[in-house]
């Protein structure tokens, strides 16, 4: 532990950020995060003395809501995707963990939380979120922030990650950033 005083000071400082995360809290979507790559990349960004947003391809915001249908939750995500994206120059990217072990056709186990889900993402980087406001920011990183900081790529093993996947990821990282501390994926 010990940088996470640093990791709020460098997510405050990402006004278009912490502007949107004070959106998204008017959703009043249950268990919500601004989560994955718009939060670590912000801190490479300013460690790298770039602009926070640079590179940024998309907002990822997710939530669990098990009392909705499928359905309905495929619907809103899409309302709110593009809600978002008429108030700000980004791709949203939102999703009820409640379902997602059902996305791509995919038989995976299902998520019991926003954090259970987060937890079982590709990479221990990809492995954060935000909530609150911006006054009253929090955050999950079940893995810590020691690899954001330190710009190192781990993947999360488990049965519903692969090595195609993790690869894939990478390789989109690499063209945006420098000086990536990559850590392979284990051979069988």
């Amino acid at each position: 532990m010990g940088r996470e005083k640093e990791f709020i000071t460098l997510l405050r400082a990402n006004n278009e950020l912490m502007v949107i995360l004070d959106e998204v809290a008017t959703l009043n979507l249950p268990n919500y995060y601004i989560a994955a790559g718009s939060i670590f990349q912000t801190v490479w960004n300013q460690v790298d003395s770039k602009l926070p947003m640079h590179g940024v391809e998309d907002i990822d915001v997710v939530y669990f809501d098990d009392h909705v249908t499928a359905d309905q939750a495929v619907s809103k995500d899409h309302a709110l995707e593009k809600e978002l994206s008429q108030k700000f120059p980004f791709t949203f990217d939102v999703h009820n963990e409640a379902y997602m072990h059902l996305w791509r056709g995919g038989n995976k186990k299902p998520y019991q939380s926003t954090e259970d889900a987060i937890g079982r993402w590709i990479a221990t980087v990809h492995a954060i979120g935000i909530t609150g406001t911006s006054k009253h920011l929090e955050f999950y990183a079940p893995y810590g922030l020691n690899d954001i900081f330190t710009k190192t790529l781990r993947p999360i093993i488990h049965k519903d990650n692969n090595k195609e996947l993790y690869e894939k990821k990478i390789k989109s990282w690499q063209t945006r950033f420098s000086n990536l501390r990559i850590i392979a994926w284990p051979e069988k």
